[in-house]
């Protein structure tokens, strides 16, 4: 599953999910379900983030994989 994380003239963080080549609105329903398949981000893309927002993105990620991990364990 890939994320694209980009800024809007507002300055807020839009997010999409990539499944495949389709790219739709981001629903966080979605995006558990991707993970509980296959609980791994790949290939991220960033436009317009600053490198401390790419970082702190790539930690939420992490923290998320961690707990569907976690989860699958109990």
């Amino acid at each position: 599953m890939k994320l694209i994380f980009s800024k809007n003239t507002d300055n807020e963080i839009n997010v999409k999910l990539a499944t495949g080549t389709v790219a739709e609105d981001f629903s966080y329903t979605a995006m558990i379900k991707q993970l509980l398949k296959k609980n791994k981000f790949e290939d991220n893309q960033y436009t317009g983030l600053s490198g401390e927002e790419k970082k702190k993105v790539d930690e939420m990620l992490k923290k998320i994989n961690q707990a569907i991990e976690d989860d699958e364990e109990e």
